[in-house]
């Protein structure tokens, strides 16, 4: 199944896809904070599920910012025929951040591509958890 994975921002948004057959998610671009232009990517793509990244506090809770990505959920859902999901997305920018001053990006270009690394990492996070299900519940002993 192609999988389509958003990291929110007020500004930019980080865009990844995949495929769960495949288990392999890959950076597709970062574009304006614009639904309309998320919603056109995600056909593009061919997508049949969006995972959308959910900003929870560190202790669980909603952020202050859940209110406008579960609104920014809404409005994309009306715009496209898949489902749109939310995942946590705690500490994927800040992995994201860390692992491009690491491989030494500059402060210009890590700003270019740290949306759509994070929104990889969101979909790598989803396609190791579909993994781990599987392996504990699609697999008999034999």
């Amino acid at each position: 199944m192609r999988v389509v994975a958003i990291d929110y921002g007020e500004k930019r948004i980080g865009v990844a896809a995949g495929d769960t057959g495949v288990g392999i998610a890959f950076p597709v671009g970062v574009l304006a904070s614009e639904v309309e232009a998320v919603a056109k990517c995600i056909r593009e793509q061919s997508a049949e599920r969006v995972l959308v990244g959910m900003p929870y506090r560190l202790s669980g809770e909603e952020s202050r910012r859940s209110a406008q990505v579960q609104q920014f959920i809404q409005e994309l859902q009306s715009l496209v025929d898949v489902p749109v999901e939310h995942l946590d997305e705690r500490m994927t920018t800040k992995e994201a951040e860390r692992r491009l001053i690491e491989a030494d990006y500059s402060r210009q270009k890590r700003r270019q591509v740290q949306d759509a690394l994070a929104a990889t990492l969101l979909l790598e996070t989803y396609f190791s958890r579909q993994k781990s299900s599987e392996a504990t519940h699609g697999v008999d002993d034999c």
